[in-house]
């Protein structure tokens, strides 16, 4: 075995190794990170070059169509001319074409001839100027025609005999093109500018509103490498500077120059763009470092943990031994035993039955769970006895079992899957032991959260159990007999005498007493004889120690039992009173109960006598309350007799279902509404509630919508009253989305001509 020098000196090399590795995990992050920036650098400026030439080949293109429409007008405009024919009959003819959204024609005289009309440019224009620009392409620049307007213009010369005789000009809107190459940046993501490289005027521009100039980016920070003179001196290339619209946040371009127009153009992208992909790689590369020491952290805490759990389960199955060998002197001890395990595993409940009748459990008190009890725990441990059978052998044997409500118990054993399901139960844990004489015991939990633990710790303890209840068994017997009622196994009053002595003198605290009386147990003799009356008491008495598992429980004799707790809140008591007296109901049995009770108990006769007299109290009130009952009893059933001719309310419903969808009392003054006959799809809470607002919600969920709007008239209650005043009855049908029809009708319930606030709604089916 190693020492505690050697294991803590193994301890240290550990963490340093674990320390080693951290250190170059992060450097392998860091590396990784700082590559994949670069590269995305790099590739966002690739990209960016492939796409610049994409929009300068499309806007080349584009110009070039259009020069060469142009072109061919101008020919047709030189043959006109040659003809001694008026220009107008090409010009009418004109349709926008390419870019184009008109084109005009310049005299030499200075006259500018379009379509819409003639305008005189001379003195504003040099006619032999334009003629020598020959074929060109203007930046942004205002309209002959129309001045106000921002155009761009392609001019062709007219040429007749080697002499121009007029310029033909190509219209382009500024508009125009903008919304062409807008809609083409913003499906690439990114910021567009073409520029005249003689002006630097922008002709598009995706960024502003009014017409800006690349000279704006000249007193832009330019990252390193950058500058704004290499952006307008060469013919294309990369840069990076920063944004103005985006604070602290750089922008990544690319630019070249469209050569046969003398533009340029300038694709940009933001650095989150440029950097988005990467930013999530890095980010999962961060979150799969932190997993990787998440899991390393785990993996040191489970060893830890599971050093711990050794050390807790191996305690407390010490302990629970050692409280299950003295059971016969502290009889308590399997009580704390059970609890234990259950709170070691986190269970609902703990339990421990044998083939012998042998029955404990515990299960904490709690309004969210629930103890099973009568036919419904005998079914349960009948079923599990069904399982641990498949484990015996001729030789004593422990073993393990685990039933879930799942598919496969589904197919197997539905009526066990649905019984747990019902029950709330979603694990059953136990462990068996078997021996040759075919004695099976079985201590197991109910919903345990700690299933791995409650497997180690129950098979560890099972045989221990059962020999401890067998000892106990059989040694106590003798005791048990003088001290038990033989009809149904409650203490009996020799065993009531001997413990007041023991509970005055110990004086218990938080101590109840609980007197019962049996109600009808006479009638029930007489009526279906002694073994009913005895059948009866026998289900009390179990029901009794069920609910008070732990507590002492004794018949004092004929049809009154007795219940002394001890440790138990008054509240604790309250509940377990009610449940049991549910619990008996099921049989349709009552009782009268009267209880007493003290912080600490000096003298328990007089909380029996306390406790007795509270007792008859009850059975008085019970008597009389199933006097009055029986009366309003007879009393209803005549009146819905008389009413609707049906002895049953239950009846009537079912009948009234099948023709109508919901039946609802609603007050129009108040907007409250009283239900008659519920829908399930319309729920209302009377108490919090407004009918208009319920009815709105319901007509835009399940009514189809070309009829909203006449559903909607019916919640203008003034409307509704006049109709209703007016001796109408209001009334739609209508369509649900499930494809239901509907009538809608509301009838006035008041008998009175000035009044229609309280009204009858009545949703039938068409």
């Amino acid at each position: 075995m190693a020492t505690t020098y050697e294991r803590k000196i193994k301890k240290n090399h550990n963490v340093l190794y674990s320390v080693i590795a951290a250190v170059l995990i992060c450097v392998i992050f860091l590396v990784m990170v700082v590559s994949f920036y670069v590269k995305a650098e790099n590739d966002a400026y690739e990209m960016l070059h492939i796409q610049t030439k994409q929009i300068k080949d499309d806007l080349t293109l584009q110009l070039k169509s259009d020069r060469e429409n142009l072109i061919t007008m101008a020919n047709f405009a030189a043959t006109l001319y040659a003809d001694g024919k008026s220009y107008a009959r090409m010009l009418d003819s004109f349709e926008p074409i390419g870019l184009f959204s008109r084109i005009g024609i310049l005299n030499p005289d200075g006259t500018f001839i379009t379509k819409s009309g003639v305008y005189d440019l001379s003195g504003s224009i040099s006619f032999e100027e334009q003629a020598l620009l020959g074929e060109h392409v203007t930046g942004r620049t205002y309209s002959y025609s129309q001045p106000n307007q921002e155009v761009v213009r392609s001019s062709v010369p007219i040429r007749v005999g080697g002499r121009t005789v007029g310029i033909m000009y190509g219209i382009i809107n500024i508009e125009t093109i903008n919304e062409k190459y807008n809609n083409m940046a913003k499906e690439l993501d990114a910021q567009l500018f073409v520029y005249d490289k003689d002006t630097g005027k922008y002709v598009i521009d995706t960024i502003n509103d009014a017409p800006a100039e690349l000279s704006d980016l000249k007193n832009r920070k330019y990252n390193d490498d950058y500058s704004y003179e290499a952006l307008v001196n060469t013919d294309k290339g990369y840069t990076s500077f920063e944004s103005t619209i985006r604070t602290g946040e750089s922008l990544y371009a690319h630019y070249s120059t469209i050569e046969d127009f003398n533009w340029g153009i300038l694709l940009a992208r933001y650095e989150t763009q440029v950097f988005e992909q990467t930013h999530k790689i890095s980010a999962n590369l961060l979150l799969t470092f932190a997993m990787i020491m998440l899991v390393f952290l785990v993996y040191l805490r489970l060893i830890l943990k599971s050093e711990k759990d050794r050390a807790k389960l191996h305690s407390e199955s010490s302990h629970i031994r050692h409280l299950l060998l003295e059971i016969n002197r502290q009889h308590e001890n399997i009580t704390t035993a059970l609890r234990r395990v259950k709170e070691f595993s986190g269970s609902r409940s703990c339990f421990f039955v044998d083939s012998d009748g042998e029955d404990f459990s515990y299960i904490k008190p709690s309004l969210k769970e629930r103890e099973l009890m009568g036919d419904a725990k005998k079914y349960f441990v009948g079923e599990l006895f069904r399982y641990a059978a498949n484990i015996h052998t001729n030789d004593t044997e422990t073993g393990f079992m685990q039933i879930i409500p799942n598919s496969h118990l589904q197919k197997t054993n539905p009526e066990f899957y649905h019984f747990l399901l019902n029950e709330g139960i979603r694990e059953v844990s136990f462990a068996i032991i078997s021996d040759k004489d075919n004695h099976v015991s079985i201590l197991g939990t109910i919903n345990p959260k700690k299933s791995s633990a409650v497997r180690k710790l129950t098979e560890d303890i099972v045989v221990c159990f059962s020999i401890a209840i067998y000892n106990k068994k059989h040694l106590n017997r003798t005791e048990l007999a003088a001290t038990t009622d033989a009809l149904t196994g409650a203490l009996n009053r020799v065993a009531y005498k001997k413990d007041i002595l023991v509970f005055d003198e110990q004086r218990p605290e938080d101590f109840s007493c609980i007197y019962i009386d049996v109600n009808e147990l006479h009638l029930r003799n007489n009526k279906y004889g002694h073994a009913a009356g005895d059948a009866m008491l026998i289900y009390i008495a179990n029901s009794l120690k069920e609910v008070f598992f732990g507590q002492r429980v004794y018949r004092m004799g004929g049809d009154e039992f007795l219940v002394f707790a001890e440790k138990v809140p008054q509240e604790t008591i309250r509940q377990s009173i009610e449940t049991f007296v549910e619990q008996i109901k099921l049989k349709d049995y009552h009782v009268a109960i009267g209880r007493s009770y003290r912080n600490r108990n000096v003298n328990c006769e007089e909380m029996v006598r306390e406790a007795e007299i509270r007792m008859y109290e009850a059975k008085a009130q019970y008597y009389q309350g199933k006097e009055r009952k029986n009366l309003a009893q007879a009393d209803e059933n005549a009146y819905v007799q008389t009413k609707t001719g049906i002895l049953e309310i239950d009846a009537m419903i079912s009948i009234l279902k099948e023709k109508y969808n919901g039946i609802y009392r609603v007050d129009l003054d108040t907007d409250k509404a009283h239900r008659i006959l519920m829908p399930a799809y319309l729920d209302y809470n009377e108490n919090e509630e407004h009918f208009s607002g319920l009815m709105t919600k319901y007509i835009g969920d399940s009514v189809v919508p070309e009829f909203h709007r006449a559903a909607m008239n019916f919640l203008n209650y003034d409307a509704l009253k006049r109709q209703i005043l007016a001796g109408e009855l209001p009334r739609i049908t209508y369509k649900k989305t499930n494809g239901e029809t509907v009538i809608l009708g509301v009838y006035p319930l008041s008998s009175e001509e000035d009044s229609a606030n309280q009204t009858l709604w009545v949703f039938a089916r068409a």
